[in-house]
């Protein structure tokens, strides 16, 4: 079982090597957004997924020395904290590789003490913070019905207050859900009393599980970008792009894409880049993964993407 993938080239993180900890939608969250589909039935509670060891032989297969990676990230099929031995992933990781581990979560569960002192262990934890106003926290990350969003700020503020690694942010707008005057004030008042590292303010860039989904007004952006360095007083980074393509060529590019897509979408273009260096029609080789059910072709804003048929 490939448990691992990549590594990616990160826009926050560099060269990234993958941990898909998740099986393929457990999640708290049904984003309108989300590049992965709906949430069928989201969930609050943590359990066991994969045996940890598995996780660790996916990443030695991938982690060869010739291959830089900057960090081993937990970014899966799902919300990461949902794993009840995330914790202890990341001890035998740190046990048994030498790179700095990060985890990129919603921020949902935050509220539980167990997922707090799991994620104390990793060097670096994005947060999730995309609304502040309860009806456009609901509309815009669909949460399960037990959760508030109260509940969710308080854990958020909790961590934040005795985490000791690198604490970035990242804001996800859409056009006319969380990209009011109101909100973005009230989301910067709240990243500024967290005070992390840097807070990125993304845009939906990949194929949305919602067609309507649109990036907010180039004037909003802008808008947006100077109210958080106005009121959060921090390193402001705008996310406006998709990442360029992996910086080293994989052995195996046919499971590279299945891998990777699996977790997001990739650009069309970018897995006939990796493939060509292996193949000589790498078109032919998309067409044969459609065939077989693996992969779809998904067109957005312009672009094509590789989709993983889940």
């Amino acid at each position: 079982m490939n448990l691992a993938f990549g590594p990616v080239n990160s826009r926050r993180l560099g060269s990234s090597l993958g941990v898909n900890n998740i099986p393929y939608k457990h999640c708290t969250y049904s984003c309108v957004y989300c590049q992965l589909g709906k949430t069928r039935r989201p969930t609050i509670k943590r359990r066991a997924f994969y045996d940890p060891k598995l996780i660790i032989e996916s990443v030695r297969n991938l982690a060869r020395p010739s291959i830089n990676i900057d960090y081993i990230t937990f970014v899966p099929d799902g919300e990461p904290t949902l794993d009840s031995k995330l914790g202890l992933e990341i001890e035998m990781l740190r046990e048994n590789f030498s790179k700095p581990i990060a985890v990129l979560t919603n921020s949902s569960l935050l509220w539980m003490k167990t997922v707090r002192e799991d994620l104390e262990q990793a060097d670096l934890v994005s947060l999730k913070i995309d609304a502040a106003v309860v009806d456009v926290w609901r509309k815009l990350n669909r949460p399960h019905k037990s959760l508030s969003l109260d509940r969710v700020v308080n854990g958020i503020m909790e961590f934040a207050s005795s985490y000791r690694g690198i604490l970035i942010t990242e804001t996800m707008l859409v056009r006319g859900l969380n990209d009011s005057q109101e909100n973005l004030e009230l989301v910067a008042e709240l990243i500024a009393e967290l005070r992390p590292k840097k807070a990125y303010i993304s845009i939906p860039v990949r194929p949305p599980t919602e067609k309507w989904v649109k990036p907010p007004s180039e004037a909003t952006l802008l808008k947006a970008y100077d109210i958080l360095t106005e009121k959060a007083r921090i390193e402001i980074e705008l996310l406006t792009s998709i990442e360029p393509p992996p910086r080293t060529t994989p052995d195996n590019p046919l499971d590279y894409i299945l891998a990777t897509t699996t977790v997001h979408p990739l650009k069309l273009d970018y897995a006939l880049e990796v493939l060509e260096k292996h193949y000589s029609k790498p078109q032919e080789k998309i067409e044969e993964l459609k065939i077989k059910g693996l992969i779809k072709i998904v067109e957005h804003e312009g672009q094509k993407f590789v989709m993983r048929k889940l």
